[in-house]
């Protein structure tokens, strides 16, 4: 009878939302058809949004700050427990392990770190002088500055980017050309490390979690020497108190890995897909129209930065002049292809090869 009753209310509130959704479109619709008084949706809507651009505008680079030093508290908070919970919990089963697990999850830790720095401190790209690019006419209607192609303007940084993906408030700083493959990497081996930790961060958690308070025996063992009742030394047992806090922290840690893994996991798939197309996350907004400007016409649209997937990857990730995967697999700080300018590499058979 519980369940029955159960699914006729979460029916009862499915049925109401849904009521609700058709009621407020009927009303709208009523109100658009009144004489004398049309209503611009995208107008209000622009309305109520006006707002929140304002805030951004005028405190992104405060609001950034506060983010990066929660990224920062967040991985140190991370970290902490690991060693504080985990470390002591595998040590216990295998010393093996243990100094297995260090070293890779160590390995994870160091790309984090190596990347979220380079992509916090490394200019994303900025428009040379008009004097030194003097073939390229466009100009940025904003900052005034030389504009050459996939540059876009940053109304936050309040400047042009070269090859601007998007401005990112947990780097307190634009993505563009020279700090995207740092960004990209930071994110991927974030969502490594989540799976890392709940790989085998789930024995640790429903260890902490089955441990029983009333399970601990009240006195102390002893031992007959003969004659006499002597104390058995052990070692000390933790405190109520303290089970119930790895209890409260296990819990947190596994919370905030769900969050960042589904949040971060969908991020890199989406820019993995952009990357294998040869865009940025502007220039697919764009793209976006043309194609279907295409589509109209009854041709097909052709990304002219689009070399196909295999190479795309190649040129984003610098694996050109003889440089192998240990520069992805291991922290590297070598530059991207190209300047940020020309992006013409069909020609350049000694860095990008095409069959």
């Amino acid at each position: 009878m519980r369940i029955i009753s159960k699914l006729f209310f979460v029916s009862n509130f499915v049925i109401s939302k849904i009521t609700r959704k058709q009621v407020w479109k009927k009303v709208r619709q009523k109100i658009g058809n009144i004489p004398h008084l049309s209503i611009d949706w995208d107008v209000l809507t622009d309305r109520f949004i006006e707002p929140v651009i304002w805030v951004v505008d005028h405190f992104a680079d405060s609001l950034g700050k506060i983010f990066v030093s929660l990224v920062w508290l967040l991985i140190q908070f991370v970290v902490g427990v690991a060693y504080w919970i985990g470390l002591s919990f595998y040590w216990d089963i295998s010393a093996e392990l243990t100094i297995a697990l260090v070293i890779f999850g160590h390995w994870i830790l160091l790309n984090v770190v190596f990347h979220y720095y380079m992509a916090l401190i490394t200019p994303p790209g900025l428009p040379p002088d008009a004097e030194q690019i003097p073939h390229i006419k466009a100009r940025c209607k904003k900052c005034q500055s030389v504009k050459p192609e996939r540059t876009h303007h940053c109304s936050i940084c309040r400047t042009c980017i070269l090859r601007m993906d998007h401005h990112c408030p947990w780097l307190n700083n634009c993505v563009g050309h020279f700090n995207h493959r740092y960004f990209f990497l930071f994110m991927v081996y974030v969502v490594l490390g989540m799976i890392f930790l709940f790989i085998f961060g789930a024995p640790v958690i429903v260890h902490e979690l089955s441990i029983s308070d009333a399970s601990e025996p009240i006195g102390y063992p002893v031992f007959h020497n003969g004659s006499h009742l002597l104390p058995v030394q052990v070692e000390e047992v933790s405190s109520p108190r303290s089970r119930s806090l790895r209890r409260a922290v296990s819990v947190t840690v596994a919370i905030l890995c769900a969050g960042i893994l589904a949040a971060l996991g969908a991020l890199v798939g989406w820019h993995a897909r952009l990357i294998s197309r040869g865009e940025t996350s502007i220039e697919n907004l764009t793209n976006k129209d043309d194609r279907e400007a295409k589509r109209l016409e009854g041709s097909t649209f052709v990304n002219p930065y689009d070399y196909g997937s295999y190479e795309n990857w190649r040129i984003f990730l610098g694996l050109s002049e003889g440089r192998t995967w240990w520069c992805v697999f291991f922290p590297s700080v070598h530059p991207p292809r190209g300047d940020g300018i020309s992006w013409c590499f069909k020609n350049d058979l000694t860095h990008v090869s095409f069959t």
